[in-house]
């Protein structure tokens, strides 16, 4: 027997009055969403519904009574679900719970039968349950026997994120099924469809059912580092805190209650152990051995990786185990309420993998809170850098990018535009060669106004005079645009001693003196390096890229700045180097594909499809929290080097917020941006971003890009492509107003005017003629 908690009550009574509309209408596979987070009971609550739903039904007019269930989930999901809803069915009865094995010969599905299948049984044709057979004990049979019946179909999937949705042999085998209703159970949905039911975390915090949030690096501290890597310092740091949590446990249980599980989660994200996952692992594995004691051959140490399979008895409360050791397998289904502490050494890039696996430390053991409130918490050590570490507020966990959203008003109205691409009809190797290096050096050389150091074959006084010379006007190139070179060993800046609300924007914000910097090894920064350069691979194959890109990045440190191999690691992983390095890295990228494609394609075209300001954007490191007025996404983010016509123009908003509806500050490059083709200098088909799309109270819509006078020669291009696009949109949709063009910011008497030009121009430096702009003027 069982019995809801309220938010419990009120989800199943919307799951049901969504499905008996769904049901009152003809089509079929019907999507309605359960999104509940990790812990807060959804096994428990779909097994009321399906019991209120077949006893409801019947009463329902107009309504087919005669209904059976598949229940589809990942993995072996499907077993602890079926054995758990045949637990709390074993007093009433009103379903019937079977599995694939409880199936006879020419099987079929009878009114209240609930079977529970796992994608892997029926997600290939070669598959038993797939195959035709002599017995006719497969799906396609039981389908068409149920249906013969009269029995309708409806399809629970469970953990839907995963790849019911994306998955070739899941998609088919969901048409196949073609069931009434499919119910979406997740913590983590990848779309919302209509018919959908939120619970959100605090409603199951409040009900005491999940721990209150995250304790991040509690107690981490460089003093303590000792020389030591930063994986085995993060280690010594999480094993004292479950010690103190099981102290703590027994002062309000007693002594052998519950004996909190600390877990460590390995690198990759490979189901196969990497290199790096193996290093780690013996390192950990002999640390845990040698200093506490716990190993796999006493019991205490428990490992859930790739052929390696050892956790029985985890789930209990006084479990023997006190580590686990596993990779992404525990992210999904497993329900350990003593799981306290979890060590991460991922990378995660994930959002559901994120979410899914600090949920495992979040269930509260007792189904409530204790009166030592530190036992309300989960507790996090990772040694993933602070830039990274960021919250979202509906679902809660875990190290997602940072993100702002649309602004939701009545009165908010967003306008369509037409955006342009540029499409290659026939599409480039995607591989790094060679030609990378100069693009790379010609690109850093434009930016910063360097040059290659000579290269002198005879190693004299002069020549050496020469090099150090052009070595210090390149370095103060790079200082001057805040590149920092005085770089000690102490890199990694990981934030300690926070606690997360999982529910406040503001959670993802750190200060300065929220991080604090650790010490890395030489083999750690070859790694990092490494690792560095691959994910950088955003645009290309990035497996047969990354290689190119290092030897680049080391080259261009080498040849312009002096600096040598671990030197220039520790140069572009310095954190404030890093965040400048990413997004010019991004660019050199999309020039060689560019470059690349074009020496095999003669035939670019342009497409434009409808954008409009989007719904949710991530921003990246080199995005800062800053304020703003009106902004059309909150939070407001700004690029870390914005310019100062773009901060200034920003604020002349601010000035004018009477007369603005909304305004948007557009990204520079990417098809979720908005763009407008033109014409380079060199004759080449390009895309221009203009900085700010501004909607006026009138319901003008202004397209303005910040420039100086004659800081862009490509700005003229720029500028009359916008006017012709303009009187080109104008013209088709004369309800719309478009206005703008490149914007000069002018000073005069004091005070920051800008002004653009309605008409096509040669330059930006002559104003004669240009508007001022003046949004009280524009109704």
């Amino acid at each position: 027997m069982y019995i809801l908690k309220e938010f419990q009550e009120k989800a199943v009574d919307k799951l049901l009055s969504h499905t008996y509309e769904a049901l009152g209408q003809p089509a079929r596979q019907v999507p309605i969403l359960l999104e509940a987070p990790t812990g807060s009971g959804k096994t428990v609550m779909m097994a009321s519904f399906l019991e209120r739903l077949t006893d409801e039904l019947p009463l329902q007019p107009g309504l087919h009574d005669n209904v059976a269930f598949i229940w589809f989930a990942p993995n072996t999901l499907h077993i602890q679900s079926f054995q758990s809803l045949q637990q709390l069915y074993a007093d009433t009865s009103k379903l019937n719970c079977i599995d694939l094995s409880n199936l006879s010969a020419s099987p079929v599905l009878h009114p209240k039968d609930l079977l529970f299948v796992n994608w892997s049984s029926v997600d290939s044709l070669k598959k038993i349950w797939r195959r035709e057979n002599e017995t006719s004990t497969n799906l396609e049979t039981l389908l068409e026997k149920t249906r013969a019946n009269g029995t309708k179909i409806i399809l629970v999937i469970d953990e839907a994120h995963l790849s019911a949705f994306t998955g070739a042999q899941a998609v088919q085998v969901r048409r196949l099924i073609k069931a009434e209703i499919e119910i979406l159970v997740t913590a983590t949905p990848a779309t919302r469809p209509q018919r959908s039911v939120f619970i959100s975390r605090q409603e199951v915090v409040n009900e005491q059912m999940i721990k209150k949030g995250v304790r991040l690096n509690i107690g981490l501290d460089p003093e303590q580092q000792n020389g030591e890597n930063v994986h085995v310092h993060l280690l010594r740091t999480a094993m004292a805190k479950k010690e103190e949590l099981k102290e703590l446990y027994e002062a309000e249980l007693g002594p052998n209650k519950l004996n909190p599980l600390l877990l460590i989660q390995l690198p990759s994200d490979n189901a196969s152990l990497s290199a790096e996952d193996k290093s780690i692992r013996d390192t950990l594995v002999g640390l845990l051995d040698m200093e506490y004691g716990i190993s796999t051959s006493n019991g205490r140490l428990a490992v859930w990786l790739s052929g390696e399979k050892d956790k029985d008895g985890l789930e209990e409360p006084n479990g023997f185990q006190d580590v686990l050791i596993f990779k992404q397998a525990i992210a999904q289904g497993w329900n350990c309420p003593r799981a306290a502490v979890l060590v991460s050494y991922r990378t995660v890039q994930s959002p559901d993998f994120g979410v899914q696996t600090v949920g495992r430390i979040l269930r509260m053991p007792h189904q409530r809170h204790y009166q030592h409130d530190d036992l309300n918490y989960g507790y996090v050590y990772t040694n993933i850098e602070s830039s990274r570490i960021n919250l979202v507020p509906a679902d809660a966990d875990f190290f997602l990018p940072q993100y702002a959203e649309r602004v939701k008003q009545e009165n908010m109205l967003f306008d369509t535009l037409a955006s342009a691409t540029i499409i290659n009809d026939r599409p480039s190797k995607g591989v790094l060669s060679s030609a990378f290096e100069t693009v790379f050096f010609n690109l850093m050389a434009q930016r910063f106004g360097v040059r290659q150091l000579p290269d002198l074959d005879l190693f004299t006084p002069q020549a050496a005079e020469q090099i150090e010379q052009q070595t210090l006007l390149n370095r103060e190139a790079f200082r001057q645009n805040l590149w920092e070179f005085d770089i000690d060993e102490h890199q990694i800046i990981i934030p300690t001693d926070i606690e997360l609300d999982p529910y406040e924007v503001n959670a993802i914000v750190l200060e300065t003196n929220q991080v604090q910097r650790f010490a890395i090894t030489v083999a750690e920064f070859k790694t990092m390096f490494d690792r560095f350069c691959y994910d950088n691979i955003t645009r290309l194959n990035r497996s047969k890229s990354w290689k190119k890109l290092r030897e680049t990045l080391l080259h261009f440190a080498e040849y312009y700045l002096g600096l040598f191999e671990t030197d220039a690691r520790k140069f572009y992983l310095y954190p404030q180097n890093k965040a400048l390095l990413v997004p010019l890295i991004a660019q050199a990228l999309e020039r060689f594909e560019a470059w690349q494609a074009a020496r095999g394609n003669e035939h670019r075209r342009v497409e434009t499809k409808a954008w409009e300001v989007p719904e949710l954007r991530y921003y990246s490191e080199v995005y800062v929290h800053a304020d703003a007025v009106h902004h059309a996404l909150e939070p407001f983010f700004e690029y870390i080097n914005a310019s100062d016509p773009e901060r200034q123009f920003k604020d002349f908003l601010a000035q004018h917020a009477n007369n603005i509806d909304w305004w948007y500050k557009n990204g520079d490059q990417g098809k979720e941006h908005f763009a407008v083709p033109y014409t380079n200098l060199q004759g080449e088909l390009a895309l221009f971003y203009v900085d700010f799309i501004v909607k006026f109270k009138s319901g003008k819509i202004g397209l303005f890009d910040t420039k100086t006078r004659r800081s862009d020669q490509e700005a003229p291009n720029k500028h009359n492509a916008l006017v012709a696009y303009m009187e080109q949109e104008n013209a088709t949709n004369p309800a719309r107003q478009l206005i703008g063009g490149v914007l000069i910011r002018e000073e005069l008497g004091g005070v920051i005017t800008f002004r653009y030009c309605s008409n096509r121009i040669e330059d930006t430096n002559d104003l004669t003629g240009w508007n001022f702009l003046n949004p009280a003027e524009l109704a």
